[in-house]
């Protein structure tokens, strides 16, 4: 009886992944997908994509780790705060677990070949390969007949000729192989990593240069992502939600640390006080609330929430005691 070979694939609920996903798939490999959640990756239905493609899914988050090596990149970041060589390195490490527990023969990838001038470069790939342990039992579908033959290949797992040799950043290419498959549930082309965004990257800078390295989490990361982040302070930082869903969503990282400000009886937005529960940081949370509202009145309030209960205020009362 022959044994049916076993993959697992990074998902990352992109199209290069999916494409790769899906090559093998047509090869008889049986596919595993993983999917590393991030505080710093751009939104996307990476369940749907794993169901459309009809493979199962195995989740994992990236967790504290991944902010220290954010803080301390071994090889430094990219243009802005993405450390593109070190956040690879620590995906294949966080995998190789995973191919022991599917007991998956190799793993794969939807990099392709000059796609990122950091990490996906031809020496830079050998270099990550070699750091993780797993050097050639990494697979490459898109790019793999421009790359070193691997395990995969040699041991006839995997038949190399029906893979790709696609390079560079355009993804013409990409996107013709997604409309022959009718793909659907994937990212748009060239998103990804918040980390390359500059704006997004300067709230990281904030957050780092203000909160001590053994106070910062995930969630602090991910906060950054929602509404609007005021820097009042360095012990100050206060998130204003851009709508209703963002304000529903600010609630979620209330903590001892963190208290949501929110309008009582007017249109507006909720605010997030990442700092003391204090008279001056209430003041700075209405003022934000206030002056992001359609024409608030004085008589109109905010409630907050401590240990004690609710509380509330009235804008025009705050003004005034500011």
């Amino acid at each position: 009886m022959t044994t049916r070979i076993r993959a697992v694939g990074l998902l990352s609920g992109g199209l290069d992944s999916a494409l790769a996903a899906q090559l093998l798939l047509e090869q008889g490999i049986e596919v595993i997908g993983l999917h590393l959640e991030s505080p710093t990756a751009c939104r996307s239905d990476v369940r749907e994509l794993a169901r459309e493609l009809g493979i199962p899914l195995v989740v994992r988050a990236k967790g504290e780790e991944y902010v220290r090596l954010l803080r301390n990149p071994r090889w430094g970041y990219g243009r802005n705060m993405n450390p593109c060589l070190d956040c690879r390195l620590f995906m294949f490490r966080m995998a190789q677990p995973c191919l022991e527990e599917q007991g998956a023969q190799f793993l794969f990838t939807g990099e392709v070949v000059g796609q990122r001038p950091m990490s996906q470069t031809r020496d830079r790939m050998a270099l990550v390969d070699r750091e993780s342990g797993l050097a050639g039992l990494i697979l490459r579908p898109l790019s793999a007949r421009l790359l070193p033959e691997t395990e995969p290949e040699r041991r006839g797992w995997v038949d190399r000729s029906r893979l790709l040799a696609i390079s560079g950043r355009a993804r013409l290419e990409q996107l013709a192989l997604a409309e022959r498959y009718g793909l659907r549930n994937v990212q748009s082309p060239g998103g990804g990593c918040l980390l390359t965004d500059p704006r997004f990257s300067e709230r990281v800078r904030g957050l780092f240069e203000d909160v001590p390295a053994e106070r910062t989490t995930v969630d602090d990361l991910a906060l950054l992502r929602l509404g609007r982040v005021f820097r009042v302070s360095p012990a100050l930082r206060i998130v204003i939600a851009r709508d209703r869903e963002e304000s529903l969503r600010l609630a979620a990282f209330e903590s001892p640390e963190r208290w949501l400000v929110e309008p009582l009886d007017f249109a507006g937005p909720s605010a997030l006080v990442c700092g003391p529960r204090d008279e001056e940081s209430l003041g700075h949370a209405i003022g934000l609330i206030a002056s992001h509202s359609r024409a608030p009145s004085p008589e109109n309030a905010v409630q907050w929430r401590t240990g004690g209960g609710t509380h509330n205020r009235t804008l025009g009362s705050a003004a005034r005691s500011a």
